[in-house]
């Protein structure tokens, strides 16, 4: 396979990168060195699901080599900015510690934690997992600062209400089969009636 050809060199990237649009194409290597991120990271980035910044530009063939915008490589840095500034501040704020670490030493006299409710059930996540982007937030979920029973509570619910619904779907699908198998064997006997007739 013959060697890629940047859209733009090396040195020129590194000399004017805060002057050049956003539009313009990079290879993956040129990605690294304005991220940090290897190439391989790059690709490990791409297979986790769903994808992780920064994205590629979309291709026309699947066996296309990967291009990124200039644009994508700086809205993923202005992320990584905000994200160490945010997590600054949350250390600030006494949450230094995590919610792993909320977890495990948590007891009823924990201070609470923010919890998001997401989902039909309510299911009890991270609230910090939302505003990291790993766990979506529908319009209707809400925030609530949980102890550590009302979290273990909730969760207890929400898991409760995940199986009754599964039981329900499973249920139906039984009546259904039920009711087609019954259908078909009245069917049945009845043009099983029609010929034995003389």
């Amino acid at each position: 396979m013959p060697k890629r050809v940047p859209a733009i060199p090396d040195d020129i990237l590194r000399r004017e990168v805060g002057h050049l649009a956003d539009d313009v194409l990079l290879l993956p290597v040129q990605v690294t060195l304005l991220t940090g991120l290897s190439v391989g990271q790059l690709k490990e980035r791409l297979r986790t699901r769903p994808p992780q910044p920064p994205h590629p530009e979309p291709r026309e063939r699947p066996r296309e080599a990967l291009w990124y915008s200039l644009g994508e490589v700086r809205r993923f840095r202005a992320h990584r900015i905000e994200r160490a500034a945010m997590n600054a501040e949350l250390a600030k704020l006494g949450f230094r510690a995590g919610f792993a670490m909320w977890l495990n030493n948590g007891t009823a006299q924990s201070d609470p934690w923010p919890f998001a409710l997401v989902g039909p059930h309510k299911r009890p996540v991270d609230a910090w997992a939302t505003i990291r982007g790993e766990v979506v937030m529908g319009r209707g979920d809400r925030i609530s600062w949980l102890t550590l029973p009302e979290y273990l509570d909730a969760r207890q619910k929400a898991a409760l209400a995940q199986q009754r619904a599964e039981d329900r779907v499973k249920a139906i699908g039984t009546a259904k089969a039920r009711a087609k198998r019954s259908l078909t064997g009245t069917d049945f006997s009845a043009r099983a009636r029609k010929r034995a007739r003389p």
